[in-house]
């Protein structure tokens, strides 16, 4: 019987790592432990407040794109710079109208030094104390606020979506626990593989744990993950590339034995 890798971020980058995946060989189930909601008025122009107050945007999440996208002065913010965390949010920042894309990587720490480059840059030529808004999580994992103030950067943090957890496993899924036939598991945030875990005791699927390896994306997801796992990888760096190639790896040397 295959064995699986098991994806839990929400969608529709979940179905993408499945599909990224399968075309390499690995069999793959999605199963999104989050689903994104917005939390900011229908307008949201007000929300945003003045693009000529800002200096440029970041973009740590394609939700947040999706927010700003929606605002009714979304053109003002276009001609911004958008500094963007990863290839899916850079696209869906692309799509969405944005040009000058500055991508980082490894996650919201990634995208510090790009930052400061920037920044850097834009001094020599317009010298101007950068002030950048942040469309956030309600709940965030690394506070870029914190993070770029020690490079005298201005971040305002606005929560312009939440990130609420789904307790339902798709049935394929819910089957693939119950038989262990799930031999990895994918996590790219502490509150993620938290809520899988969570999820799994509720459904009186603790125990599938000793079964799965864990790839962790950080230090910190894997701790966040505790213990009962067969084994953890833990990423050197938190990309999805990097992620996924492990996954790959991992199933060629182990599932395929």
């Amino acid at each position: 019987m295959a064995k699986f890798t098991l994806i839990i971020r929400p969608q529709p980058d979940a179905d993408r790592d499945v599909d990224w995946l399968n075309r390499y060989g690995v069999p793959s189930i999605a199963s999104p432990v989050m689903i994104g909601a917005p939390v900011l008025s229908t307008s949201l122009a007000h929300d945003l407040g003045n693009p000529e107050d800002f200096t440029g945007i970041i973009f740590t999440s394609r939700h947040a794109v999706d927010a700003v996208a929606k605002a009714a002065n979304a053109s003002a913010w276009i001609p911004k710079p958008a500094f963007v965390v990863g290839s899916a949010t850079a696209a869906a920042a692309k799509q969405a109208g944005f040009q000058n894309i500055i991508i980082g990587s490894g996650g919201g720490a990634g995208l510090v030094e790009p930052i400061r480059q920037a920044v850097a840059n834009t001094d020599h030529v317009n010298p101007q104390k950068a002030n950048l808004l942040w469309p956030s999580a309600r709940e965030i994992s690394f506070d870029m606020t914190a993070a770029l103030h020690r490079h005298n950067v201005a971040v305002q943090r606005l929560s312009a979506y939440q990130m609420t957890a789904n307790a339902n496993f798709t049935p394929p899924v819910r089957a693939a626990l119950s038989k262990n036939c799930i031999s990895a598991v994918i996590a790219m945030s502490p509150r993620s593989i938290q809520i899988l875990r969570a999820n799994m005791g509720a459904a009186g699927l603790g125990s599938a744990r000793n079964k799965i390896d864990l790839i962790a994306g950080s230090d910190a997801i894997a701790a966040a993950a505790g213990d009962g796992w067969n084994h953890i990888y833990t990423a050197r760096n938190p990309r999805r590339s990097r992620l996924l190639a492990i996954a790959v790896l991992r199933h060629r040397r182990f599932d395929l034995a």
